[in-house]
């Protein structure tokens, strides 16, 4: 009984030095972080996030969630070149820009996980530097959408008895603030706005100041997957079997742009293309739809999600996750997309 007693004393005081190491090395990295001079800087597009935000460009790097391994954090140069492993988190909703990168790490989907201390939290809202070093946790408890504007996160903060709720968290980790009581998806701020549609009781188009203040309704609808682009916010209306749709910043009548089911779209950062996954059973497929000609094309059949856009490339991936590909619209070539390791950082 002494022997056991010994043992379990000597391990709980490993794990004691081990958790105290955790928040002494993330409160050092939080400490030295520096901040954006740009106060409207961003880290991924509206549309990336609203399909899971799994790629995302900073300057002439992609970095991405790697679908050929268990979407780990990777870079590449931007014509696909240089494939090269960042940090051994499974990633979702990435947002890079400056020196850092910051997603949403769930761990908790793997089978096991490396990085042994860190890993002590399987999930959470992370900071990392570009080289893959430097490793910075904002927040310990599962999140979500989380989206990079100015020095603030603004993510889904998941709490046990209140779910998920918006918060913003300053980029080191300090001034975390609750914006909302209830599970907003901020996949929109622009402007020191944020762009969403209520979640608990209604579904309307919001707008809200980026400190949670001025809170309106834009359109009185039935609306989801709502986000900024322009002059308009475009949105996928329950009420027309998921057409897509898109209304004016101040309101007014909403004009239906797509007259098809959909699961869902991404939108180039003109504006002015429009890819989208149709889901009515009949016509399945990924299609691309330019606002300025008024042409439909298909780009393939059958069932796909997470749709991409990074430059030229367009990302997706067949709906059971057994094959990526992307797209490129310079030439109309469609590639599986198999990101082989060309140099592994960890």
């Amino acid at each position: 009984m002494k022997k056991t007693n010994f043992f379990s004393k000597i391990l709980t005081g490993i794990i004691t030095v081990a958790i105290v190491a955790v928040v002494a090395f993330l409160a050092l990295n939080n400490r030295k972080t520096k901040l954006y001079s740009d106060s409207s800087t961003t880290g991924n597009t509206a549309c990336n996030l609203l399909n899971g935000g799994l790629f995302t460009q900073a300057d002439n790097v992609i970095y991405f969630a790697n679908p050929n391994d268990n979407n780990k954090l990777y870079k590449m140069n931007a014509n696909l070149t240089k494939i090269q492993k960042l940090y051994n988190d499974k990633v979702s909703y990435i947002n890079a820009a400056g020196n850092y990168i910051f997603y949403t790490r769930r761990n908790d989907k793997l089978k096991s996980t490396g990085n042994a201390l860190l890993s002590l939290s399987t999930t959470g809202l992370f900071r990392i530097t570009k080289n893959g070093t430097d490793l910075g946790r904002l927040y310990e408890d599962p999140t979500q959408v989380a989206c990079l504007y100015g020095n603030n996160i603004y993510y889904q903060h998941y709490d046990q008895k209140r779910g998920l709720e918006l918060y913003s968290t300053k980029i080191d980790g300090s001034e975390s603030k609750k914006l909302k009581p209830e599970a907003v998806a901020p996949y929109s701020v622009s402007n020191n706005t944020i762009y969403y549609s209520g979640w608990n009781r209604e579904h309307q188009i919001h707008s809200m100041d980026i400190d949670g203040g001025n809170q309106r309704v834009i359109y009185d609808g039935n609306c989801t997957s709502v986000v900024k682009i322009g002059d308009y916010i475009y949105f996928l209306d329950m009420d027309k079997n998921y057409n897509l749709c898109r209304v004016a910043l101040d309101g007014g009548t909403p004009e239906t742009v797509i007259k098809n089911k959909l699961a869902t779209y991404n939108i180039t950062n003109d504006g002015n293309i429009i890819f989208y996954q149709i889901d009515d059973g009949q016509k399945n497929g990924i299609y691309m739809y330019d606002l300025n000609s008024g042409t439909n094309s298909l780009i393939a059949s059958g069932d796909y999600n997470f749709i991409h856009i990074i430059s030229d490339y367009v990302f997706y991936e067949k709906f059971d996750g057994s094959t990526a590909y992307y797209y490129n619209m310079s030439n109309g070539d469609t590639k599986v997309f198999n990101p082989n390791v060309e140099k592994d950082s960890n």
